[in-house]
């Protein structure tokens, strides 16, 4: 519709956001790209030419987004051509330049998102890998195995491990995995894995008075949401169309107070995310910036 595109095309970037409004955010952000389908005229001519695969992917595009686990609020936002280095480092340039104070990444298993982040930001931020993501990679890699006890046992002591209150328990569970004596090639594999990739699974424990989560299931949530969204739409037939829409729904998102929060987080209903930043909405809208 020719109306919405109109508006969408006219609502402010996040750069602008952090520009205009005194904004103060935890520093913990919860970082992954989203899948988004946009028409490229160039498939059409490489149709036949190229492998199927190619040609599905040539349509795909990656919208990079992360969440501020102190307050719910996005920070920065973009669509790129894929989650390379390339679109991650300026990714992560525009989120130093509007003066996020990144300390701690929680992302999944895509490497190049620690050494985009850090190639920025430096080499102090804390890297925190998601460990359910990485229990499905054990899982995955197990799979010819994965009915096997020993082999099963070995993936539920890791999980144990990496998903643990403190690092007493953590202790415990280690003990446990050093003690298995005989173990297939397939559970060396999965224990040298773990051990390569200990410090990032275990920020958590390591760094306790930080408060990160142990998983990227707070973006996800995001992702689910604009899912309900995009389902519909099924692909975007322009670059800019998708990008404006994506950049309008993430702003809404922003000025949008929770509802359902519980336990911990009950504080934040009624409230915007941008609101919980710091930043006065009284009688904005966010359309109208």
């Amino acid at each position: 519709m020719e109306i919405i595109h109109e508006l969408t095309a006219k609502v402010k970037d996040s750069v602008w956001i952090a520009a205009n409004f005194s904004l103060s955010w935890s520093g913990t952000l919860v970082f992954d790209g989203k899948i988004v389908r946009v028409y490229d005229k160039l498939s059409k001519q490489l149709k036949g030419k190229i492998s199927d695969n190619e040609f599905i992917w040539l349509n795909k595009k990656v919208w990079l987004c992360g969440i501020d686990y102190g307050t719910g609020d996005l920070p920065h936002y973009e669509l790129a051509d894929e989650e390379g280095k390339i679109d991650l480092v300026m990714y992560f340039k525009i989120l130093k330049e509007i003066g996020y104070p990144l300390r701690v990444l929680v992302c999944d298993g895509n490497p190049d998102t620690p050494l985009a982040a850090k190639h920025v930001f430096g080499e102090n931020i804390i890297i925190q890998l998601c460990t359910r993501h990485f229990v499905e990679a054990l899982k995955r890699h197990a799979c010819d195995e994965i009915k096997n006890s020993t082999t099963l046992n070995v993936i539920r002591l890791i999980q144990r491990i990496i998903e643990a209150n403190n690092l007493e328990i953590a202790s415990e569970y280690l003990s446990q995995l050093n003690n298995i004596t005989k173990k297939t090639q397939t559970e060396k594999e999965l224990i040298e894995y773990f051990k390569i990739n200990a410090s990032k699974l275990t920020a958590h424990l390591l760094h306790p008075e930080l408060n990160i989560p142990h998983t990227t299931n707070d973006i996800e949530n995001i992702f689910r949401q604009l899912n309900l969204r995009l389902k519909p739409i099924s692909r975007f037939n322009k670059w800019n169309y998708a990008n404006n829409y994506l950049k309008a729904w993430a702003l809404l998102r922003r000025f949008t107070p929770f509802t359902d929060c519980r336990k911990n987080r009950k504080y934040r209903n009624g409230k915007a995310p941008i609101e919980i930043a710091g930043a006065d909405i009284t009688n904005i809208d966010c359309f109208k910036l």
